[in-house]
């Protein structure tokens, strides 16, 4: 497969608030000269980004405020990738709880699940049917993690969300042959990231 040509397209990437997604926005605008579409909840770290794209690229950014597990927040993106023509996407937005498997932590479990299996497959079909219809090649990216290929003690509701992450991913890459979109996952190990710090992850 030949690697899909980005310059000068846009290029959304959810999650882009901090950590991971951050990086990716800014990797899109300097490497490849892309036009990165970033989404976070937090609209004072997306508008610092956006400056420092075009202070040190000169390259176009859009921001979408929006919440990944709000029905209204993906039909913002929806709409928004739709309306640029977006060439591919990286979907980065996720979270994760850390500790023993406890009752008491239903309410954390609701807010991986909506956030990384709810949340994600709604703006994944979202974004696949939008990119069905244009007429060039696209693909989506989504973010996985090495705790979804393996058992994860102490994480196990967020390992057992990004085998999901995975598992369907390699699916869509099987369904979706010949149609000009591809879809696929990559795995990274720990990553000194914001959701780390939140969850007491990070040192």
């Amino acid at each position: 497969m030949k690697p899909l040509a980005i310059k000068n397209s846009w290029v959304l990437v959810t999650g882009a608030s901090t950590g991971l997604g951050r990086a990716s926005a800014l990797r899109l605008a300097a490497s490849y000269q892309a036009k990165p579409l970033i989404v976070g909840r937090r609209l004072d770290n997306l508008r610092e980004l956006q400056t420092e794209i075009d202070e040190r690229f000169n390259v176009p950014c859009e921001i979408i405020v929006a919440d990944q597990r709000e029905i209204e927040g993906r039909e913002k993106i929806a709409a928004k990738v739709a309306e640029l023509q977006v060439t591919a996407a990286l979907l980065v937005a996720g979270m994760t709880s850390v500790g023993s498997f406890d009752a008491g932590r239903a309410d954390t479990y609701a807010e991986v699940i909506e956030t990384n299996i709810l949340g994600f497959t709604d703006l994944l079909a979202r974004l696949i049917a939008i990119f069905r219809e244009q007429p060039f090649e696209s693909s989506v990216i989504a973010v996985s993690s090495l705790a979804g290929e393996t058992s994860v003690p102490f994480q196990a509701v967020y390992g057992a969300s990004k085998a999901y992450v995975s598992t369907l991913m390699r699916a869509l890459s099987v369904e979706l042959a010949g149609t000009g979109v591809s879809v696929g996952s990559f795995a990274p190990g720990g990553i000194d990231t914001d959701m780390a710090a939140l969850s007491d992850l990070a040192p």
